[in-house]
């Protein structure tokens, strides 16, 4: 069974890691420094039971972000408050990163009523809590305790346990994603990196990918709950020991994954909402603190719809990492100011490139915060080389099988070597091939088709969408395929008029020069025509298989060479071998023409070329 993620949350010294030891039985401050300063300054963990992990984390301001990293992967808020201070700072800071990070539901502990000065003061704080809490929980329950006197401690394990039986687990189609908290090493076992699986599975044996970095790692054992086990899944604690890495190359921040699933990314497109009390407005180009997952990063935001945000405000954005980061789409992520470090807002990873030639800013001020009409937008946006289902899933982030899921959620259409695009794109790709062929035909009317590679080059479409393009257009009839090129089914050769004079006075001369080859040039120079207008006919004469091209414009009359191959059959017939003087008799030729017209026999499998002489090949 998946864990349930339970983590804590609250000012300073309210008592939470007191009250997460009366739950559990765990002291989670196993730092000497915390127990010597006597507050939580690292992520702890303890078990509520075999399917509960409940996450302390630091209330102090100074440590927020190590709250960010614990509270980034939570099911439930354990939110507590002391009865003898009420709502102070950090409460009210780990509720804006609460609501940033979309954490669904709250559970709240109002702890140390043994110091209250009577019912009618928890009542005061009880009501301020509900009122701080409304917009950013459905619901919130409240349970008053103290671990002195254990009042409400019971009452408090019972709704944690029922809050998490009614988290409603989907079904797991991600790869594996463990944002690392803690990293160390271990006589005998070596190095071992703590973390909660965010999605997919690992298994003892798999090999995990270590970003940043880009390395592998071969898992060597892993353990939960403090037992050696087989395999985690999504929403488990793990510690995962890894074989042949050293320790110092792997930090918080860090994170194993499936290989080849992510990268470390110096950018990235985002949607961020600022706090409604944010003190000052966020800025274009701004240095800003980036905590998204375990890591923390600087960076420079930069706004593509005004040169100011104001608090309360939300819109699309890009990051400019200092440092390389592990981020997907849709991983939630929190901001914080670099000085003084206060939270100001949050954001949703929309992608982690920007296509080539659109206008940026633009393009990323339109990116819509629904996560299937923002796919639709993408896809539309590789109008010319649309991607396939797997190649998709690499780009933002998923597997097949969610692809096709937002596929069938959309009016997308995949075709049948599984590219994904819309009518609309289909359409524009339709017509660029049907204008190309037909200005094509039209500048070259005796040519039979056009080549597939030149097609590729004017209408500037990936290879493979291309062939697949054309092969849906073929299936319709709209175009035809001929050898290496392509022709709308309507165009037809026809020599008539003058072309067709000039194409009989043509022949006439190939076949009188019998064996002997002929160019391009010095057929147009005994007719007095262009050399292109020759070649055009020449290649008609080549579709009507009248005439063969031996080299790159050197030309025979077809039935020439029929003949020659008869003469061929006749040599071999009483002979085994045949020499280039040998071939020179059969055909009348000089050495200047003998040698080209051989490598031509050669080429069609009449001949088979052994050192100085030729044998009958495999084709006569």
């Amino acid at each position: 069974m998946p864990q349930i993620v339970i983590g804590t949350a609250g000012h300073i010294d309210h008592g939470k890691t007191a009250l997460v030891k009366a739950l559990t039985g765990t002291d989670t401050d196993r730092l000497a420094e915390e127990k010597a300063r006597g507050m939580t300054i690292d992520l702890g963990f303890a078990f509520l039971n075999d399917s509960i992990t409940i996450i302390d984390v630091p209330g102090h301001e100074k440590f927020v972000r190590n709250m960010v990293a614990g509270v980034s992967t939570i099911h439930i808020a354990l939110l507590v408050v002391a009865a003898d201070d009420g709502i102070m700072p950090q409460t009210r800071e780990h509720l804006h990163i609460l609501k940033l990070l979309n954490i669904p539901r709250c559970v709240v502990a109002i702890t140390k009523i043994d110091l209250a000065e009577d019912d009618e003061w928890l009542d005061l704080i009880e009501l301020e809590i509900r009122e701080l809490t409304e917009g950013i929980f459905a619901d919130v329950e409240v349970v008053r305790t103290s671990v002195t006197t254990d009042i409400g401690i019971d009452e408090l394990k019972r709704l944690l346990v029922e809050k998490a039986a009614a988290v409603k687990q989907v079904e797991e189609l991600g790869f594996f994603r463990l944002q690392a908290d803690r990293v160390f090493s271990m006589t005998g076992f070596g190095t071992v990196a703590t973390g909660t699986v965010i999605s997919g599975r690992l298994k003892k044996g798999d090999m995990v990918e270590v970003l940043p970095g880009g390395f592998s790692a071969k898992v060597r054992g892993i353990q939960s709950h403090g037992k050696i086990i087989e395999s985690v899944q999504k929403g488990d604690r793990a510690a995962v020991n890894l074989a042949g890495v050293d320790a110092d190359k792997i930090a918080r921040g860090s994170e194993l994954v499936a290989p080849g699933k992510l990268k470390a990314v110096e950018s990235f497109t985002a949607h961020i909402q600022l706090i409604d009390d944010m003190k000052k407005e966020l800025k274009h180009g701004q240095r800003i603190r980036v905590h998204v997952g375990t890591a923390e990063v600087m960076a420079r935001v930069y706004l593509t719809s005004n040169k100011k945000m104001t608090a309360g405000s939300s819109g699309n954005v890009i990051f400019k990492l200092e440092h390389p980061a592990v981020v997907a789409c849709e991983d939630r992520f929190v901001l914080r100011t670099y000085s003084p470090m206060t939270t100001i807002g949050g954001g949703t990873v929309f992608t982690t490139f920007i296509p080539k030639g659109v206008k940026i800013r633009k393009w990323v001020s339109s990116l819509e915060t629904d996560p299937v009409q923002r796919f639709v937008q993408l896809v539309m946006t590789f109008k010319l080389e649309p991607k396939t289902i797997n190649a998709w899933g690499r780009l933002v982030h998923i597997t097949d099988d969610q692809v096709r899921g937002i596929v069938k959620k959309s009016d997308l259409k995949t075709s049948k070597h599984s590219f994904i695009y819309t009518d609309q794109n289909l359409e524009k790709c339709r017509n660029l091939i049907l204008k190309g062929l037909e200005r094509f035909h039209k500048k070259y009317p005796l040519r039979k088709a056009m080549g597939s590679d030149v097609l590729k080059q004017e209408t500037k479409m990936s290879d493979r969408w291309l062939t697949e393009l054309l092969n849906m257009m073929e299936a319709e009839g709209s175009v035809r395929s001929t050898g290496p090129g392509v022709a709308l089914v309507s165009h037809k050769v026809e020599l008539a008029g003058g072309r067709a004079e000039l194409s009989g006075k043509m022949e006439h001369i190939l076949m009188e020069n019998g064996f002997s080859p002929t160019t391009t040039a010095e057929l147009a120079e005994k007719l007095n025509e262009s050399e292109k207008g020759v070649l055009e006919i020449l290649h008609v004469l080549k579709g009507e298989k009248k005439v063969e091209e031996i080299l790159n414009g050197v030309w025979m009359y077809s039935e020439n060479m029929a003949k020659l191959l008869r003469s061929l059959n006749d040599h071999f017939n009483t002979q085994s071998e045949m020499n280039v003087g040998d071939f020179k008799d059969i055909t009348g030729l000089t050495r200047k023409f003998a040698i080209p017209v051989l490598e031509y026999c050669d080429k069609k499998g009449w001949t088979n070329r052994q050192g100085n002489v030729r044998l009958k090949g495999e084709n006569l």
